[in-house]
């Protein structure tokens, strides 16, 4: 899919160490790209350059994307072509207005901050024909009880999707989000096991009790989200932008 002219195509992945994250960079790396990683864990990214190096050049480089002088030293060093940009790191946190642990500032600057320094940062070296991939989430257009921070961040990619769209249309660069539901990663495992707590349900019967509702009866596997993400980075949605789509 990377087929933007002869010569070979560059993406960079935030938080593309576990996860979705990886799974996206599998996906480019498949499909021809030249895969950049940035991520917070070093451990993380050693683990996964040697997991997924034999499908391709990749690169990896540590990244905290909650602190922003340390983005700003980042994309200020940075000298390579970016044919695309996907948006990828974030955390989900819960609190309630009763409670009083405080993780707005946290979820913030990670899932919303972050995404936007590095793309205006970033955005100077992505061609015309490049792409803008923002991994949003369901709860970007819907709201959840205790997940005021993860929803507002969520919600906001939207917004900055729409936006970035038309700002950056008259270089040809689409940008275009994605929303997925529940997706089986550790992170999505670790919020059923702690639902399962709190419902005093076992992990089975909580992963029962979420899929009930769910149209497809499961979880999303992390490869299904990133196949969308390598359909929207591809010649094929070139004319495809501003636009969010789920994936549940």
């Amino acid at each position: 899919m990377a087929d933007r002219g002869t010569l070979v195509k560059t993406a960079m992945v935030s938080g593309g160490s576990r996860g979705i994250g990886k799974a996206i960079a599998v996906e480019l790396l498949k499909s021809g790209f030249e895969v950049f990683i940035c991520a917070r864990s070093v451990n993380d990214l050693e683990g996964t350059r040697s997991e997924i190096s034999r499908f391709g050049k990749v690169q990896c480089f540590q990244l905290d994307i909650s602190d922003n002088d340390k983005v700003s030293a980042f994309v200020g060093d940075w000298k390579n072509t970016l044919n695309v940009l996907v948006n990828n790191a974030g955390i989900c946190r819960t609190e309630r207005l009763d409670e009083n642990e405080n993780v707005w500032e946290e979820v913030l600057n990670t899932n919303l901050n972050g995404a936007y320094y590095l793309t205006k940062g970033l955005v100077r070296w992505i061609p015309i024909g490049g792409s803008i991939i923002n991994i949003s989430s369901q709860l970007g257009v819907e709201g959840r009880e205790g997940f005021g921070a993860y929803c507002a961040t969520k919600h906001a990619l939207l917004g900055l999707t729409r936006c970035w769209a038309k700002e950056l249309g008259k270089k040809k660069i689409t940008v275009n989000a994605v929303c997925p539901g529940w997706v089986k990663t550790e992170m999505a495992l670790s919020d059923v096991k702690k639902m399962a707590g709190q419902n005093s349900l076992s992990e089975d019967d909580m992963y029962k009790s979420i899929t009930n509702d769910l149209d497809l009866k499961r979880f999303v596997e992390p490869e299904e989200v990133a196949s969308l993400v390598g359909f929207l980075a591809s010649d094929k949605a070139r004319g495809i932008t501003g636009q969010n789509y789920f994936i549940k």
